[in-house]
């Protein structure tokens, strides 16, 4: 279902993902300084300041699924286990997490949370309440079938590659 659309329109949409994606990047940065705000443990400060975006979204989903391992974060979370198994290297040498072992399987490692590690955990997810708050104040403003579009342009926007041409497109190209 192919639409004709005016250019400029287009070209204001493009420039409207852009920014959505700057303002991404940006608040990135505005969570860690948050975060720093509302500790005044300065072990903790020191830490979050190492902390990356992603290391910070592997240690809320250690703390959210509990004892787990690299797998079950890969795959719930959508992370690729590689990025996964390094970044908790990462994260237990800043102490924020623990491996385990079951006894009579030394292969298969869990994590855990440290006591650091909980710290900041919690810290993410006041944070995270406090977005989840922001956003469901600006969604009141939205019907119910508005907000459905947006989930569906949404979860297409994410699953599309703007790199990659569909087959579909490509055929119609040649013709």
């Amino acid at each position: 279902m192919n639409q004709p659309h005016d250019e400029r329109l287009l070209r204001e949409v493009f420039e409207a993902f852009t920014q959505f994606s700057k303002k991404i990047q940006e608040e990135d940065d505005e969570e860690k300084a948050w975060m720093l705000a509302q500790t005044s443990d300065q072990q903790v400060q020191a830490i979050l300041r190492e902390m990356t975006f992603m290391m910070l979204h592997v240690l809320d989903g250690i703390g959210k699924l509990g004892r787990t391992n690299g797998s079950a974060l890969s795959s719930r979370f959508g992370i690729p286990k590689g990025t996964v198994s390094k970044l908790t290297k990462r994260l237990e040498v800043l102490g924020l997490i623990a491996f385990e072992t079951i006894p009579g399987n030394k292969k298969e490692l869990y994590f855990v949370l440290t006591s650091q590690g909980e710290t900041i955990y919690k810290l993410h997810e006041r944070l995270d309440e406090r977005i989840q708050a922001a956003a469901a104040h600006l969604m009141a403003e939205y019907t119910g079938e508005q907000l459905e579009f947006i989930r569906d342009f949404m979860n297409k926007l994410t699953s599309h590659s703007f790199l990659q041409l569909d087959e579909e497109q490509a055929r119609e190209s040649n013709f």
